[in-house]
């Protein structure tokens, strides 16, 4: 499929290489004078309409000084391609990017990273306050935001009641009822375009450089939601303390500090945990390993700022 799709596309591969993948599978493509990385969409969990606001984005942000990945369109103009191939039930949506150097920055956890993390971010979150969208993207309005089919609402379902004993279903509707009013907090008029998933596997360092990656789950949201996601992954390091203080530093070299209110961040890391609760069931793999470590944070949050 991925041959297949190359196709499309005006470069004459040397070698290809699968590299990795998740919900989607990535290749290294080598050509004579280039590199690439051709992202193979698995499970299709997003729209056309989604993507194109995705690469839409990117290409406006060629017009900045952000370093970010950079989309190479196909020979026809398009922007993203869908192939097919004997053996994959379907055809699907593929895009090529430049090669991105570097190493994950989560293989460089160091306050001053996060400074530049937190510098990088507060830069996209002006870039894009002014980006019209080619369509609606998804909005982060309230906990369980994906759209159906990719991510329905099923953590409330008969088949999934095992998951759910010893009081986890109470923690988690709890929860739910603790996060739920911070969405009617935000200010309609203060949305915009965000990254929707900046941690630290979609920044990549290459020595003075930081580049954003993988902006697939763009969002309509709002500056203090996109900050919640990026801390939202090292919350257990054990120098978060230092990260979040490097991070905050860093965003205010460049833009106000969006935090409106005490534990205004944790309230939104509460609900991505929800959200990746559900998110676990639709994956269909076996949640336990996430469940043990998700469920004493949602008991942490709701001890310590649900009720403050």
């Amino acid at each position: 499929m991925a041959t297949e799709a190359l196709r499309h596309y005006p470069i004459t591969p040397t070698s290809m290489r699968l590299v990795g993948g998740f919900t989607n599978v990535i290749f290294r493509i080598d050509t004579a004078t280039s590199t690439y990385a051709l992202r193979v969409d698995y499970l299709q969990d997003h729209t056309d309409e989604d993507v194109a606001v995705e690469l839409d984005w990117l290409v406006a942000l060629e017009e900045s000084d952000l370093d970010v990945c950079r989309v190479v369109p196909a020979t026809s103009g398009e922007r993203s391609v869908y192939a097919a191939a004997t053996g994959v039930p379907e055809p699907r949506r593929c895009v090529l990017f430049e090669w991105i150097p570097g190493r994950p920055l989560a293989e460089d956890l160091t306050p001053p990273r996060y400074e530049q993390l937190g510098r990088l971010s507060a830069s996209l979150h002006i870039a894009g306050k002014d980006y019209q969208p080619p369509h609606q993207p998804m909005a982060w309005d309230k906990v369980f935001y994906w759209q159906e089919p990719s991510d329905p609402v099923v953590y409330h379902l008969p088949e999934h009641a095992h998951h759910f004993a010893g009081g986890r279903m109470d923690i988690l509707e709890r929860a739910i009822d603790a996060v739920t009013p911070a969405f009617g907090r935000l200010d309609p008029k203060r949305a915009q375009i965000i990254h929707a998933d900046l941690h630290p596997w979609n920044v990549h360092v290459a020595r003075s450089r930081m580049i954003a990656l993988d902006f697939e789950d763009v969002a309509w949201g709002h500056r203090v939601q996109d900050i919640a996601i990026t801390l939202f992954y090292e919350r257990d390091h054990p120098e978060y303390a230092d990260l979040r203080a490097a991070f905050e530093t860093g965003y205010r070299q460049v833009a106000p500090w969006p935090v409106e209110y005490e534990w205004q961040l944790e309230t939104f890391m509460a609900a991505r945990t929800i959200m990746f609760v559900n998110f676990m069931l639709n994956l269909g793999e076996d949640p336990k390993e996430f469940y043990e470590r998700a469920f004493p944070r949602l008991e942490r949050f709701l001890e310590r700022f649900a009720t403050s």
